[in-house]
């Protein structure tokens, strides 16, 4: 009777082992896809960021890595509905309105990069305000 008493704990202790191991294989799959990214093999940088969205879905920051690797591959198209799926999974995710932003202004589209720039910084984002008052005068130039 009184190891009955310990199965409880025994299973409580077994999940949240199997929940460190899961966290453990994200954090190694991203630092895979990350390492891949800076040596410009995006292919598994891809590969590594789907497994860990298999462990982990819904995350709005693994996608916004996936998104990072599409506009380092020059797949503006891809890289934006990743970012934009971020922004709809997590509307508060701020890294994910900068990378957009950032597309946005490498497309010549100052003003709703200026809106994404701003809106990332509003949230809590890093970003110079130099950056930030030189997308307003290119903006206003559009206009």
């Amino acid at each position: 009777m009184k190891r009955m008493a310990y199965l409880p704990l025994a299973l409580l202790f077994l999940l949240l082992l199997t929940g460190l191991s899961a966290a453990q294989d994200v954090q190694s799959y991203i630092d895979q896809g990350i390492k891949h990214s800076q040596s410009g093999r995006y292919d598994q940088a891809l590969q590594a960021f789907d497994q860990a969205l298999k462990l982990k879905p819904n995350d709005p920051a693994l996608i916004t890595f996936k998104g990072i690797v599409y506009y380092a591959r020059g797949q503006n198209d891809r890289a934006l509905k990743e970012f934009e799926a971020a922004i709809k999974l997590n509307p508060n995710f701020g890294r994910a309105y900068y990378q957009r932003g950032m597309i946005y202004q490498s497309q010549e589209k100052y003003q709703p990069a200026l809106e994404d720039i701003q809106k990332a910084k509003n949230l809590g984002y890093g970003v110079d305000p130099d950056f930030i008052e030189l997308l307003k005068r290119k903006a206003a130039a559009q206009k």
